[in-house]
C-alpha cells in the first residue's frame, strides 16, 4: 500500500515538472510553432496545462479551449485575437494585462476554480460565467450579451462594463460592482442568485430593468438611469443608499417586493409609480412609506432620506471650466445649500480615468443662501482636451463628485507631440498621423460622461489607423494619444 501511495505521489510529482512555460517571440499564428520560445504549439487541452505568456499579436483561427489547469496570461501592449470562442475550464488562471486586448466570439467560463481577471480590454459577442469560476475586472468589457448562473464569482472593481443588449444574472455566489460605469443598451434582468452589491459608479440601462425572485440589489452611491420601465416583482429588495438615485421611466412593483432607503439614503426619480400586493417604497428608519393605497401620492423625485437626521448633501447649481486666450483656466461653481460642508477639490484628468488634485478651496460649512465660488490657475502643464471635475467633502469625510467638463488648452511642446487626426467628424475609422514607425500607441476614447474606452490599434506605423467600434453612439468624445510617454488629446466627432 505504501509503494502504491509514493508511486501515485511521484506520478503527480513527474507529471507536474513536466508542465512547460510557452512564451511568444514575435507575431503569428497559435498554431505555428515559430513564435513559442520552446519551438512547440501549448498544451492547454490534457494533463498538466502548460503556462502560456502572451507578448506579441496573435491569432487563433476557430475556438481556442483551455482545460487541465493550464494557464495564460497576454501582457501589455499584446493581443489575443480569436476568430471562434474562447472557453475556459479547470483551475486555470487567466489575466489580461493593462493596455492588452482580447477579442473572440463566445466567452464560456465554466471552470472549476479557475478565474479570469479583465485589466486591460475584453470584447466578445456573449461571455458567459457558470460553475464555480471567478471572473475579476478593471478594465474595459465589451459583449452583446453579459451571463452569470451557476455558482462563481464576479467582482468588478472599476473601469467600464458596456453591453449591447442583455445582462442576466440567474445564479453567483457574490457579485460585487464597485465604481464601475456599467452601461446596458437593453435589458438588466436578475431572475436569482445571490444578493448584488453596487458601490459609486454608474449604471444606465436603455430598456427594462428586471428584478424577480429573492435576495436584494443594493446601491450605494451609484447612479442609476433606467430609460423605461422598472419591474421588480417576487420578495425582491432594491436598496439606495450613499446619496445615490435611481430614475426610471416608470416603476411597477408587485408582490412582496420593495425600494428601501439605505444608510444615508438617495432619491427614486420616477414619471409614473405602481405598486400592488404587499409591495412598498419605504425611506430610511420608516421616515416615509408608499403602498397600493398611497402610491398616487408618491413624488416624482422622493428623497428615500427623508424623515431622518441623514444629511443632505451640498446642492450644486452648475459647475463650469473654461480656458482663457492666455491658457488661464477659470473653474467656476455655485451651492444653493451647503450642511457641514468642509472643502471642495478641483481634479483634473488626461485621459478621463486617472485623476490628481490641483487645488482645494474652503467651504462655507453650512449655509442656506446661494453663493458662487471661482478659481484660476495659468500654470497649468497639460495640452488638447483635458477634463475636470468637483470633489466636495464633508467634515465626516464623505464626498461626492460633479459632472464632468472638458476644455482644450493650446499644445505645449514640452508635453506634447503633434499628430493629426483625419477624418474628423469619423464614422467608420481614423487615420493617426504623426507616430514614429515603430511605435504602438495607446489610443482611448472618452465620452462626455467620462467613460474610458480602449480601442485596439488596427494598423501601426506613421499614419496608423484607428476602427471606430460600431457599438459607439454618435457624439463628441476625447481622443487621448499615448506615445512614448507623451500624450496628446483632441475633441473627436463620431456621426452615424
Amino acid at each position: 500500500m505504501r509503494s502504491l501511495t509514493l508511486l501515485t505521489i511521484f506520478f503527480f510529482f513527474f507529471t507536474a515538472l513536466n508542465a512547460t512555460t510557452h512564451t511568444t517571440v514575435k507575431s503569428g499564428d497559435w498554431d505555428d510553432v515559430n513564435i513559442w520560445s520552446t519551438g512547440q504549439v501549448p498544451n492547454i487541452s490534457s494533463w498538466p496545462g502548460d503556462e502560456v505568456i502572451i507578448n506579441h499579436k496573435v491569432e487563433v483561427d476557430g475556438n481556442l479551449s483551455f482545460k487541465q489547469g493550464a494557464s495564460m496570461t497576454i501582457n501589455a501592449n499584446a493581443s489575443l485575437e480569436i476568430d471562434g470562442d474562447w472557453n475556459l475550464q479547470g483551475e486555470g488562471t487567466f489575466i489580461i494585462a493593462q493596455n492588452a486586448n482580447v477579442s473572440c466570439d463566445d466567452v464560456r467560463h465554466t471552470g472549476y476554480g479557475g478565474s479570469i481577471s479583465v485589466q486591460g480590454t475584453l470584447e466578445a459577442e456573449d461571455i458567459s460565467v457558470s460553475g464555480v469560476a471567478q471572473f475579476y475586472n478593471d478594465g474595459s468589457i465589451y459583449a452583446d450579451n453579459l451571463e452569470i448562473k451557476g455558482s462563481g464569482n464576479f467582482d468588478s472593481k472599476g473601469g467600464l462594463i458596456q453591453v449591447a443588449e442583455e445582462w442576466t444574472i440567474t445564479g453567483g455566489t457574490a457579485i460585487k460592482i464597485s465604481n464601475t460605469d456599467v452601461v446596458i443598451e437593453e435589458d438588466f434582468t436578475r431572475t436569482g442568485g445571490p444578493s448584488i452589491e453596487f458601490t459609486g459608479g454608474t449604471m444606465s440601462v436603455g430598456d427594462v430593468f428586471t428584478g424577480k425572485g429573492g435576495g436584494s440589489i443594493c446601491f450605494n452611491g451609484t447612479i442609476v438611469n433606467v430609460t423605461n420601465e422598472t419591474d421588480l416583482r417576487g420578495s425582491v429588495k432594491v436598496y439606495v443608499g450613499g446619496r445615490g438615485s435611481f430614475t426610471s421611466e416608470d416603476v411597477n412593483l408587485t408582490g412582496t417586493a420593495a425600494i428601501l432607503g439605505k444608510d444615508m439614503g438617495g432619491w427614486v426619480n420616477c414619471v409614473s409609480m405602481s405598486i400592488s400586493g404587499s409591495a412598498k417604497v419605504e425611506c430610511v428608519d420608516g421616515g416615509c412609506m408608499y403602498d397600493d393605497e398611497n402610491a398616487d401620492e408618491m413624488p416624482s423625485q422622493l428623497d428615500l432620506g427623508a424623515g431622518t437626521n441623514t444629511v443632505l448633501p451640498v446642492e450644486l447649481l452648475y459647475f463650469e471650466a473654461n480656458v482663457k486666450a492666455d491658457g488661464m483656466l477659470v473653474v467656476s461653481w455655485a451651492t444653493a445649500i451647503e450642511v457641514n460642508n468642509d472643502f471642495f477639490t478641483i481634479e483634473m484628468s488626461l485621459n478621463g480615468k486617472d485623476w490628481k488634485g490641483l487645488d482645494e478651496v474652503k467651504g462655507a460649512g453650512n449655509s442656506d443662501v446661494e453663493l458662487a465660488y471661482e478659481w484660476k490657475n495659468a500654470d497649468i502643464n497639460a495640452a488638447g482636451t483635458t477634463y475636470l471635475r468637483l470633489k466636495q467633502t464633508d467634515f465626516d469625510g464623505s464626498f461626492s463628485y460633479s459632472d464632468i467638463e472638458s476644455v482644450t488648452f493650446s499644445s505645449k511642446e514640452a508635453a506634447q507631440f503633434e499628430v493629426n487626426v483625419f477624418p474628423n467628424p469619423a464614422t467608420e475609422y481614423i487615420i493617426i498621423e504623426g507616430i514614429g514607425a515603430d511605435v504602438a500607441p495607446q489610443i482611448t476614447l472618452v465620452n462626455m460622461q467620462g467613460q474610458r474606452m480602449l480601442i485596439p490599434v488596427t494598423d501601426e506605423g506613421f499614419n496608423t489607423r484607428v476602427d471606430i467600434p460600431s457599438y459607439l453612439p454618435a457624439g463628441t468624445y476625447g481622443l487621448v494619444i499615448e506615445n512614448g510617454g507623451q500624450i496628446d488629446t483632441q475633441q473627436l466627432i463620431i456621426q452615424k
